[in-house]
């Protein structure tokens, strides 16, 4: 098989290149799901519970444009109100459905003012019965000067223009705007002084959520410049989370590709000073990942936000198999001068670990999908399949780059000697002598920063997965001080035989035992609750009246609510068809998730009790929530399975559990140390650096097999001593030439503004430093110490060699 793969080298190749141009030219690139529904399963009970309810009242995808105005309540700013929402309704943004702002808002007391002054007449002077349609057009032209038929009634910006510069008129007017209950906190501040537009959008599928936060932000710009803002409006809310984070997966797979690239070519060129072994892992990567992305695109899968990294592991993949491939190959050029016979003599010792690797690492990372979050869960797929592609074409690559048709390198001298090798030798010495200290001295240094495992949390404020300079930290941190939470959650509860008094009483109750959950875990609490109680009676006023004419005026105002702009609003809390009703929380998107989440649990609780099991919470808020929940439950279990999986195959690959233990040893150091780094240093574990344990497993395991099969190999031909010195004279290169590759690959993550990666590609990197300096430090020093205690058991004998080899290491 070598031979054939020597002489058809040139073709391999030329077929790789070709497949690499065709991808270039013709493959397809890689989409993602933009919503927060792909984070979980399709028949996750809180991702049916969330479309029920959309397609009930409407979908929840609200951003807000919040900016500070003094003069915001005066003719003058509710005129620009009026412009910055025209603008946007005005500009064709796909995405946009509508726009609420301030200006069109009617004036929700006029009606109640309206049929309560009614109420306030004699007896003998009440003309009407319940129901005449004369009572309804009486109100109408009261209202608005008009009878009958779609009427419109007055504005908040036509009654404030019409009090012009009258401060009496406008002071009463402030009083009524801040303090209304569908207001206040909404669409504007207790002071008058800010304002929000709420901009409902498409559904995340049916729109670049990207494309269209971008446009918003555009003209909330374009808005500041003319008017001379202190500061852009703040462009908030789920959509902008999840558009920014998508957009950072964008930015850093383009970075990651350039620099990593050149970082790995830098890097084996450096050490190999051949181009041909330089471009290796470059073609090899690359066509992976391209190949990867044509299958994904042929299949219509779509990646999800947890996967932005996967460029650069693609890429990374080809490191490991590279290096030890180049650098083995030169050793053997310095002791024969026949290149073919040094490439047959290379790939006949490194082509089974890197075999071997493959298959463990495919192993190891196909553990990722025990996960119940689906972004990890594709994460793990994807790269176990790209694991065993990268590793093969790695392997084919080479021959290329062994016996190439051009010499572009600087060609190594036979008899010479590596100046790395000489130096790892004198290390391996230096660990044979003292290999005690050397594993006490480890563990006395590891153990303690692992500890700080205990004391790792979680990170449950999805705005700090973002830097605090960033635009969307900052303009959440405005929004959130100046208007309260804007964390939407809904509780759906029954309401059959349509809308009584009753029904809006209990509605009434369950909105204020939801509004006096109190905080806990660091949390704010609820901030506002909105409910069909609120449309329909939001000071309470109905609600003293007898019970007759409370009935008579709700359903009067219900036929006057269906004939105004008001219908739209009324159909956001209430779906006759089904008999249900909506209670909207809101509370701030910045508290921690448990906060979050205890206060969804007890609103639940209270709907239930009130309602019976018809009553269930969902939104947005609570979806963002769960994923939390979801990192939690699977980073253990996942990191368990890779663990055991990664086990099996070491056993099988030595052999026997006793070389497989020991080959584990270093790379568990490894992640002990990353994840009690974390702990330590207060970095929290995410929806990305829930992977790092066991990428940090797939990346390390490389090594290791590299080191101990090609121990093993000659152990059994060998004395101890000259197995293990010239073992690593080999391997020990290839270990830190492609643990430097890979951990200044992954350091390139820390530009990126997505937190979540940025911690990613820093613990990566420390977690490979460290696995790299166990395989040639720590892991040839536990083999010496298990030598020395083989040799003080048996009596004094001439030393065994071959097939005692294994019980004796």
């Amino acid at each position: 098989m070598i031979a054939l793969m020597l002489r058809v080298r040139l073709l391999i190749f030329a077929g790789i290149a070709l497949a690499l141009v065709l991808l270039l030219a013709f493959g397809k690139e890689v989409r993602y799901d933009q919503s927060i529904e792909s984070f979980f399963a399709e028949d996750d009970p809180a991702v049916v519970a969330y479309r029920d309810a959309s397609g009930m009242f409407g979908n929840d995808q609200f951003v807000f444009i919040s900016y500070h105005d003094e003069a915001l309540l005066t003719p003058g700013g509710i005129d620009r109100v009026a412009e910055l929402a025209g603008e946007i309704r005005s500009a064709g943004i796909e995405g946009v459905v509508s726009v609420q702002s301030l200006d069109e808002m009617p004036l929700f007391w006029q009606l109640d003012d309206s049929l309560l002054l009614l109420e306030k007449l004699p007896e003998e002077k009440r003309l009407f019965v319940p129901g005449r349609a004369e009572v309804l057009d009486l109100i109408k032209g009261g209202l608005s000067g008009e009878g009958g038929g779609r009427w419109a009634t007055p504005t908040i910006a036509g009654a404030i223009r019409s009090a012009g510069e009258e401060p009496d008129r406008l002071a009463e007017l402030r009083g009524r705007i801040t303090s209304h209950p569908l207001l206040e906190g909404t669409l504007v501040d207790d002071s008058g002084t800010y304002t929000a537009l709420m901009t409902r959008l498409l559904p995340a599928g049916e729109h670049d959520a990207k494309v269209t936060v971008s446009e918003l932000r555009r003209i909330a710009d374009a808005f500041a410049d003319r008017h001379g803002l202190d500061r852009p409006p703040a462009v908030v809310g789920p959509p902008v989370l999840l558009a920014d984070g998508f957009r950072a997966i964008e930015v850093d797979g383009r970075r990651l590709a350039t620099v990593g690239m050149l970082l790995i070519g830098l890097v084996t060129l450096t050490a190999t000073r051949s181009l041909w072994w330089a471009a290796v892992p470059l073609i090899a990567g690359w066509t992976t990942w391209l190949g990867t992305e044509t299958i994904l695109g042929l299949l219509d899968l779509r990646l999800s936000l947890s996967s932005g990294p996967l460029v650069a592991q693609i890429i990374v993949l080809t490191m490991p198999a590279a290096s030890h491939l180049a650098l083995h190959f030169r050793d053997d050029l310095r002791k024969t001068a026949d290149r073919r016979a040094a490439a047959e003599e290379t790939l006949r010792f490194v082509s089974e670990p890197i075999l071997w690797c493959a298959l463990t690492a495919t192993v190891g990372y196909a553990a990722l999908v025990s996960s119940n979050v689906v972004p990890i869960r594709q994460f793990g797929t994807v790269l176990a399949i790209a694991t065993a592609a990268a590793a093969l074409l790695t392997l084919l690559l080479a021959p290329v780059a062994m016996v190439p048709p051009v010499r572009l390198e600087i060609p190594v001298r036979y008899g010479s000697t590596s100046r790395l090798s000489s130096a790892m030798d004198r290390l391996t010495g230096a660990v044979y002598r003292h290999p005690g200290p050397i594993v006490v001295g480890t563990l006395l240094v590891v153990a303690p920063l692992a500890a700080g495992i205990a004391f790792i949390r979680y990170e449950s404020n999805y705005i700090n997965a973002f830097k605090p300079t960033t635009r969307v930290a900052r303009d959440y941190r405005f929004v959130e001080q100046n208007l309260g939470g804007i964390g939407l959650a809904g509780l759906v509860v029954p309401v059959e035989g349509g809308i009584t008094p009753e029904a809006i009483e209990r509605v009434r109750a369950l909105d204020e035992a939801v509004l006096g959950i109190e905080a806990t875990g660091g949390g704010e609490g609820v901030g506002y609750v909105t409910s069909l109680a609120t449309v329909l009676d939001p000071d309470g006023r109905l609600g003293g009246l007898d019970p007759g004419r409370r009935a008579w005026l709700l359903r009067t105002k219900l036929e006057l609510i269906a004939a105004t702009p008001q219908a739209d609003l009324l159909r956001s809390f209430w779906n006759p068809e089904a008999g249900r009703a909506r209670t909207m929380v809101r509370l701030s998107e910045s508290q921690p998730a448990p906060a979050k989440m205890a206060i969804f649990e007890r609103a639940e609780a209270l709907a239930k009790a009130e309602y019976g099991g018809l009553a269930y919470l969902t939104g947005l808020s609570h979806l963002l929530t769960q994923t939390t929940r979801g990192v939690i439950a699977t980073q253990w279990t996942t990191f368990s399975w890779a663990t055991l999986g990664i086990l099996v195959m070491l056993t099988l690959a030595f052999r026997g559990p006793k070389l497989a233990v020991l080959a584990i040893l270093p790379t568990l150091l490894a992640v002990g140390l990353v994840l009690g780094l974390m702990g330590w240093l207060g970095l929290k574990l995410d929806i990305a650096t829930a992977l790092v344990a066991s990428v940090a497993l797939g990346l390390s395991v490389d090594d290791t097999f590299h080191c101990l099969l090609q121990f093993r190999r000659l152990r059994q031909t060998r004395p101890f001593e000259e197995a293990l010195f010239s073992s690593y004279q080999v391997t020990g290169p290839g270990v830190l030439l492609s643990s430097l590759a890979v951990a200044l690959g992954f350091t390139v993550l820390r530009f990126s503004e997505f937190v979540p990666f940025a911690t990613f590609g820093l613990m990566v990197a420390i977690a490979t430093a460290g696995s790299s300096l166990g395989n040639i430090v720590l892991l040839p020093a536990c083999l010496s110490l298990a030598h020395r205690r083989a040799k003080r058991r048996r009596p004094p004998s001439p030393e065994p060699v071959g097939a005692d080899a294994d019980a004796e290491s």
